[in-house]
């Protein structure tokens, strides 16, 4: 009884491991399956991260020169005024603003003092930070399909190869920050958007105060006062 359970588990040892099937496989003609999408890097890139006014001076240069061209597009006849909106009282919002009115006179957008009949230039941004997984082995380098690869057959009728990379993604991971910005500005005209412009930006954590509201610390004490005859 025991042996004949005993042959029983070998036989589904074998059945298990002979039908998986490694991401590495060149044989073709089988099908390769996951249970769950494969992770994968993406093809390397560089992004800029602000750390400085002139930074922000930059990005406003460029939304403002393209909100010129967008008033040129729409209105070619007509004289469009732009107000800017307030953004906000963090450094970040109050110099982007500044070097938002400067460029757009400097590219000959006239600014208006007030919304009404203008178009309105308005900003927001969010802040992310990320905790993040870097997969390393002790060797230093992993294999991984390549990005964006999708299995099929090709004319033969065969699944082709998985096709794979070598990376380090610790490797280049490691010196990138772990927070970044999204600016959002956009120019809006009679409930219509004119132009948009979503930057993303590497800053550093200890930089957040230059662009998100810093709460009080600790209790905010109240006073009651009251009127005697």
């Amino acid at each position: 009884m025991r042996i004949a359970a005993l042959l029983t588990l070998i036989t589904l040892g074998l059945v298990t491991g002979c039908s998986s099937v490694s991401v590495n496989s060149d044989q073709s003609s089988q099908l390769v399956t996951a249970q769950a999408p494969i992770s994968s890097g993406y093809l390397l890139s560089t992004q800029p991260k602000m750390q400085a006014m002139a930074h922000w001076d930059l990005l406003a240069d460029k939304v403002a020169r393209n909100c010129g061209k967008a008033l040129d597009h729409f209105f070619p006849e007509q004289d469009v005024r732009v107000y800017v909106a307030p953004l906000g009282t963090t450094p970040f919002a109050k110099a982007y603003r500044e070097a938002l009115l400067t460029h757009l006179i400097d590219y000959g957008v006239p600014v208006a003092f007030a919304p009404e009949g203008a178009a309105v230039l308005e900003a927001n941004l969010g802040l992310v930070t990320h905790r993040r997984v870097l997969d390393k082995t002790s060797k230093g380098l992993r294999r991984a399909p390549e990005p964006g690869f999708r299995q099929a057959k090709n004319s033969a009728g065969h699944y082709v190869p998985v096709p794979e990379i070598g990376e380090e993604s610790g490797y280049f991971d490691a010196p990138t920050p772990d927070s970044e910005v999204q600016i959002n500005s956009a120019l809006v005209h009679q409930g219509a958007y004119l132009y948009r412009d979503s930057s993303i930006f590497y800053v550093s954590s200890p930089d957040w105060a230059h662009y998100q509201p810093q709460t009080p610390q600790g209790g905010v004490e109240l006073k009651r006062y009251s009127l005697v005859n």
